[in-house]
């Protein structure tokens, strides 16, 4: 006797509760109508002359909310259409995006509980539409009605999907980052000129020029490729230095037939290179970037990332470590200034220049010298006083011995509201300097050769101030920062005003 193994309708409720990001759901809907391309491309593009695959992605949150996804690929025949509503059918191809034969559905059902699919294939004349109804399926009403609109043209070809219903709203950022996710995933398509994807009416658009890589003496880019086997699956892509350091640019992006499946904005970064779990923000983290083509490796259900066997992972990310040992050691080692001696060029002068000019000349930099109050000293020394009080009770960053004198600097993460900088000069042998990690300027500091920079000013301040005390000087240091303070927190000042209704 046996029993039967048994999948209840009920279980397609269950796919609003997968683990899917908005950009992922999202591909598996763009994913359907490239592999529809792929799979018929000849014929496609013997009739696009100078047209190419496009796929809109449109969405709305109003009235319950509408999701539309549509194309110009193949399109589907009643066949056709009824096998890609039968959920676990694998595709006739498996090697491409389109994988299990469940994408389009879970994705759907995850988006919201109403999805209407509507098709024209290439040479037919009738037009084929199909709507779920996600609780009248789960309730055992899974008879769909195909409406057919006969008399069309037979060249056209479209597939358009519309999920209405939604389990969710996105708004504000999440927008923002499924724009940036989806240009990311189809980078491949885009940078071969294969594929026209819109997000919004918006062309996404991908970036690949040689001018974000770090440039050598003699004048070659740190970009080379990479090709290794890992447990017989073959691995390919490329590493690359970015002459800017950008921690948001950095990391690797891992491609599965074509597509990113984990990637920019939200990178790879395997411990074995980057340090602890999602890396620090060392030059490393900074500065080394590529991409791996793992066609051989299995994906997650929701592809969003790979699906490692036994060692793979480990195996991937030892091979990879010694592929890019050279670049690592260039990356961690160096900055801008040591490869280019001639400092920034005339036009990087003038765009400082420009920018200085505009700031100085804003109303918001007026009010600053028209304050005719000096805080007193009492008022100066009860505000740094707090700040010093760190220097007996936490572990400095780092600390330095010259000359007989002992430097200290604490990096701590004080109120926005607290000066961006105090020093502890009371002492002939040593020197405290506190740097307020959560001032606002910091927010503006970009990548670790800015952070470098802002530290040096800070330190010396402390380090002048020492000086200016061993001197015997009149002026009063404390006083001068706390003014220097009000300057550095003119471009969010001057932000907030220009985004706040006249």
């Amino acid at each position: 006797m046996t029993i039967q193994l048994q999948l209840g309708l009920d279980v397609i409720r269950s796919y609003k509760r997968l683990s899917y990001t908005p950009w992922h759901a999202i591909a598996e809907l763009v994913d359907n109508s490239t592999q529809s391309y792929f799979n018929n491309r000849s014929d496609l593009d013997a009739i696009f002359g100078s047209e190419i695959l496009t796929v809109s992605v449109v969405y709305s949150r109003d009235n319950g909310g509408l999701l539309r996804v549509s194309d110009n690929a193949m399109g589907m025949s009643e066949d056709e259409l009824e096998y890609a509503l039968y959920v676990g059918a694998r595709p006739t191809v498996t090697t491409g995006r389109s994988k299990f034969g469940m994408g389009m559905k879970t994705a759907a059902c995850w988006l919201g509980n109403q999805w209407t699919v509507r098709t024209k294939k290439l040479g037919e004349t009738v037009e084929l539409s199909v709507t779920v109804d996600v609780e009248e399926v789960a309730d055992g009403r899974n008879d769909l009605p195909i409406v057919r609109v006969p008399d069309q043209d037979p060249e056209q070809h479209y597939t358009v999907i519309e999920v209405t219903d939604h389990n969710r709203e996105f708004r504000g950022r999440t927008l923002g980052k499924i724009k940036d996710f989806l240009r990311s995933m189809y980078r491949e398509d885009l940078r071969n000129s294969v594929l026209r994807l819109e997000w919004q009416g918006d062309i996404l658009q991908w970036d690949d020029s040689d001018s974000q890589f770090l440039t050598a003496r003699d004048g070659t880019t740190y970009r080379k490729s990479l090709a290794f086997d890992v447990s017989g699956k073959a691995v390919t892509g490329w590493v690359g230095i970015l002459d800017r350091g950008s921690r948001a640019k950095a990391g690797f992006s891992i491609l599965h037939a074509g597509r990113v499946i984990k990637g920019w904005p939200d990178s790879w970064r395997p411990e074995e290179i980057y340090g602890q779990f999602q890396g620090s923000n060392d030059l490393i983290n900074q500065r080394l970037i590529g991409e791996l083509h793992l066609d051989d490796f299995d994906v997650s259900h929701t592809k969003d990332d790979i699906l490692w066997l036994g060692n793979e992972e480990h195996d991937l990310q030892s091979q990879l470590r010694a592929e890019c040992a050279d670049y690592i050691a260039v990356a961690r080692t160096r900055r801008k200034s040591r490869e280019d001696e001639r400092g920034p060029t005339e036009l990087e002068v003038q765009a400082a220049v420009d920018e200085m000019r505009q700031e100085i000349s804003s109303t918001e930099f007026m009010d600053q010298l028209q304050i005719d109050h000096v805080p007193p000293p009492p008022v100066v020394n009860e505000i740094l006083e707090s700040l010093r009080a760190v220097v007996g009770a936490e572990e400095p960053a780092f600390v330095e011995e010259i000359a007989g004198v002992r430097v200290a600097v604490f990096l701590e993460h004080l109120s926005p509201n607290d000066p961006y900088v105090a020093a502890d000069v009371t002492a002939a042998d040593r020197i405290s300097v506190i740097v307020n990690m959560a001032h606002p300027h910091v927010a503006q500091v970009e990548g670790s050769q800015g952070l470098f920079n802002y530290l040096r000013h800070c330190v010396y301040d402390g380090v002048s101030e020492w000086r200016a005390r061993r001197l015997n000087s009149s002026l009063d240091p404390d006083t001068i920062k706390i003014l220097k303070d009000g300057l550095l927190r003119l471009p969010g000042v001057m932000e907030a005003h220009a985004l706040s209704p006249e």
